[in-house]
């Protein structure tokens, strides 16, 4: 490479070597007005001391349960789910929590109206269960003291 080609390569590099130089960034300050800025929202209302108070929050809406659904998280296919009344899930709300000794599994059944496409699926054996939420099958799901933790179709 002859000379005047490395200094025509050189010569960039070198302007932004030197326009780096004597800039330094900014210092972005560490108290709450600051962070404020730099989160979009103005301000920090100071307080007693200049001390940021809380503003409030708004909660979260929870929608209403569905009519027919279990109580709690909403999960498909399972108790809290309306539609799994093709398997009866939302009807196992009761005997979540309990164990499942002759004659809970018993009540379990005179509540389902059947005992065909039923099944407890024990603690350990889920790698053999395929859930199909669209299965009319109800699987009670048991741990490992026996006792049903959920009812899930499929």
């Amino acid at each position: 490479m002859t000379t005047a080609r490395a200094f025509a390569f050189a010569l960039p590099a070198l302007a932004l070597l030197l326009s780096a130089c004597g800039s330094e960034p900014e210092p972005s300050g560490n108290d709450a007005d600051s962070f404020a800025a730099r989160i979009g929202k103005g301000e920090a209302t100071p307080g007693a001391g200049g001390v940021p108070v809380a503003q409030g929050t708004v909660a979260p809406t929870v929608a209403q349960p569905m009519p027919g659904a279990a109580p709690g998280p909403f999960a498909p296919g399972t108790l809290t789910d309306p539609a799994a009344k093709t398997c009866g899930a939302p009807l196992m709300g009761p005997f979540i929590g309990k164990l499942a000794d002759q004659a809970t599994r018993a009540e379990i059944a005179k509540v389902l109206g059947r005992t065909d496409n039923l099944r407890f699926v024990t603690y350990g054996s889920i790698g053999n269960v395929n859930p199909d939420p669209t299965n009319p099958r109800l699987s009670i799901m048991l741990d490992a003291q026996n006792i049903i933790r959920d009812a899930r179709c499929g």
